[in-house]
């Protein structure tokens, strides 16, 4: 007979704070300290950056799950002003109007099973699904997608009869190990996520609500970093290593017996990336005295590589799009910048003399 699960917060399966994880613990801490300082003097540059993380959220996040449309219409879609035109752009949009909600209105959204549901429904609000808002009412399986096509199971959830009883208890877990500060609540948060992802409590959106839950608990907690610099474009761009923690992190959790270390020391190193490219990108904005066109010039030298005009974008948040876009064109006249690539792969590398 299978051992139900029990969320043991209070010790975490036991887990003893490895010297790498107390490192990053500190450093965020450290960091997280310093970006008090910015939102008081640098108010016009981080709201630039929170424009551009939100787009590139809801992109990162729907592309993980193969959920993608043209960089155009993710700008038309993320500004409201078109309509989904089939079915991944009304999955994007409701990503968009989550993720909206979870900025402004945090402090009002209680951890729990009504709130978990209630935002699976606004995800799949454009859809015609009618399974939004509602656990899975069959069983499921988490697979490993290959590059080839190919895939394999890589964990059985629990039945979905027993999911409510689960959710439930999950969060009621959270919320008392907070309470008791016995951890740091940034190791709260990542184990919530991945107990969460292992429940796998939806027929579908399971990885999306994972990670706007990610947000919703590291704000609470007051970690912010995600509001400026995209924590799902981050996983999104190290994802085989994201499976291959929740893996390893997979091991026993039906028996109580699993490590949440690995899974615990990635999700830090995320947060601690998002808190260094936060102070670099922000850095950047005490060169006051560059035109954007020096400034894209520097980081295209700085980068070695060609950069795509997002990414530009995303460097340079002491301007705004437009402005960087005609910096691009003045340099392309200039001679002194090229185009390659076509679409979403086009990049801008320095011209050779």
């Amino acid at each position: 007979m299978m051992t139900l699960k029990k969320f043991q917060y209070d010790t975490l399966n036991n887990l003893v704070i490895s010297p790498q994880l107390a490192l990053k613990l500190s450093h965020i801490y450290e960091l997280r300290g310093k970006q008090y300082h910015l939102e008081q003097t640098k108010i016009a540059t981080l709201e630039r950056l929170v424009d551009v993380a939100k787009i590139q959220s809801t992109d990162s996040s729907n592309r993980i799950e193969g959920i993608y449309t043209s960089d155009t219409r993710l700008k038309q879609l993320m500004e409201r002003t078109t309509r989904p035109h089939n079915r991944s752009e009304e999955e994007i949009s409701g990503y968009r109007e989550v993720l909206n909600l979870i900025h402004d209105n945090y402090h009002d959204i209680p951890i729990n099973t009504n709130t978990i549901l209630g935002l699976h429904k606004q995800l799949f609000r454009f859809t015609n699904s009618t399974w939004g808002g509602s656990f899975k009412d069959t069983d499921n399986q988490i697979l490993t997608q290959f590059t080839d096509g190919t895939s394999e199971l890589r964990f059985s959830p629990p039945a979905a009869h027993i999911t409510p009883i689960l959710i439930a208890e999950l969060c009621e877990s959270y919320n008392a190990a907070l309470q008791e500060e016995k951890f740091s609540p940034l190791l709260i948060c990542a184990a919530f996520i991945f107990d969460f992802v292992s429940i796998h409590p939806f027929r579908d959106g399971n990885g999306r609500m994972s990670r706007l839950l990610m947000l919703l608990s590291l704000y609470q907690n007051n970690f912010n970093v995600g509001k400026y610099i995209s924590l799902e474009k981050l996983i999104e761009e190290t994802k085989s290593n994201y499976y291959e923690t929740l893996a390893h992190s997979s091991i026993g959790w039906h028996e109580n017996t699993n490590s949440y270390e690995p899974f615990l020391d990635y999700f830090l190193s995320i947060v601690l990336q998002a808190y260094r490219e936060l102070e670099e990108r922000v850095d950047v904005t005490t060169e006051t005295k560059l035109t954007v066109a020096q400034l894209i010039i520097n980081h295209l030298k700085a980068q070695v590589k060609p950069l795509s005009k997002s990414e530009l974008i995303t460097l340079i948040p002491q301007f705004s799009q437009k402005t960087i876009e005609r910096g691009l064109k003045n340099l392309r006249d200039e001679n002194k910048i090229e185009i390659i690539g076509k679409g979403r792969s086009t990049k801008y590398i320095l011209k050779l003399n």
